[in-house]
């Protein structure tokens, strides 16, 4: 089988190896399509602070179950499948009181510790997979995996009916987020981002007000426009210093900023505003199986426009152009997604 490994930074090996045997409790997936998430570019540019080659990527996928291991009982060849992609220990503190994907001995498909899906089959647990319903696409159970982590932090948030949110980053995440969040009663949605295609697909995806904060002093804005205690919610769907300070300095007192992006590098924040005004920065991480089968019964209603964010196609020979597309960001570019097999 052909497999796509990042053998060092900005470097995909092309292997053929043999097609793994799936072990107990354990299925083996032809895998059909895994996109590329911003984490992979992380990993793939090296600055990713949990991800080391060599590894093969890919953790957004949709395929058949192709073989199954001794004691599987709940899957069949033929099976059109997705795959929650934490490993987790089911022993630790987190694991035992519902927080799995905090694990304190986590593995990720793709990314931490477990090869991923830009590979023509994989073996995975038969516990961390679930069936696809009839009429959705390949393409589309793609998603299913970064709209669960949108999922993840609006439920974690406390978003309440009525909020005025402020999202900062329109890539695939923060679409998702604001789809979402709109999806949870959101009075508002306001979105941030530095290139105005994404913006103009926020617009259409329901933002009520997009803001390009390097045409605008997007802190002056928020205050000008919903006064210093006009925003309800924060989520943080970038990871970077200036997001950050912009949305400690946007705060209202007492108020909640969602991390929902992973930082390249250590971010430098004003403590002393946190302390000040009881301002309260959280963390979000992937999802637990509620979160993936809500995102699962959200694309199947069709009340996410999942397929809206896909901007480009590529074939698994061809995964280091995908690459190269989405890191030099010459062209629009959004969600990009890698034909693993036919």
């Amino acid at each position: 089988m052909l497999q796509a490994k990042l053998v060092a930074p900005e470097k995909i090996s092309l292997e053929n190896v043999e097609i793994p045997t799936p072990g107990k409790n354990e299925v083996l997936i032809k895998v059909k399509v895994c996109g590329i998430c911003g984490s992979d570019i992380h990993s793939y540019k090296g600055k990713h602070p949990f991800v080391h080659p060599p590894i093969v990527l890919g953790h957004e996928f949709s395929g058949v179950i192709h073989r199954v291991g001794g004691g599987v009982k709940n899957f069949s060849p033929g099976d059109r499948v997705v795959v929650e992609p934490n490993i987790v220990c089911g022993k630790c503190y987190n694991c035992l009181h519902g927080r799995y994907n905090i694990c304190t001995n986590l593995k990720v498909i793709g990314c931490v510790g477990y090869d991923g899906a830009f590979s023509e089959y994989i073996v995975v647990p038969e516990n961390k997979v679930l069936k696809l319903p009839d009429g959705i696409s390949f393409d589309d159970a793609a998603l299913v995996e970064p709209l669960a982590v949108a999922v993840h932090a609006v439920r974690k948030s406390g978003q309440k009916i009525g909020d005025r949110v402020l999202i900062l980053g329109a890539g695939t995440i923060g679409l998702l987020t604001l789809q979402v969040a709109n999806l949870a009663g959101a009075r508002e949605v306001i979105i941030t981002d530095l290139l105005s295609y994404r913006l103009e697909k926020a617009k259409n995806l329901g933002a009520d007000k997009v803001i390009n904060p390097e045409l605008e002093d997007l802190v002056e804005l928020i205050h000008k426009e919903y006064g210093k205690e006009g925003i309800d919610l924060i989520y943080d769907c970038v990871g970077i210093d200036k997001t950050i300070s912009q949305a400690i300095q946007i705060a209202r007192k007492g108020t909640r900023i969602m991390v929902v992006g992973v930082p390249e590098e250590k971010i430098r924040i004003d403590l002393s505003l946190i302390q000040d005004r009881e301002l309260e920065i959280i963390g979000s991480l992937m999802y637990i199986r509620e979160d993936f089968t809500e995102a699962i019964d959200l694309v199947q209603k069709e009340k996410i426009k999942a397929d809206s964010l896909v901007t480009h196609h590529f074939k698994l020979k061809d995964i280091e152009k995908a690459f190269r597309l989405v890191t030099e960001g010459k062209e629009k570019v959004l969600k990009v997604l890698i034909q693993v097999t036919d």
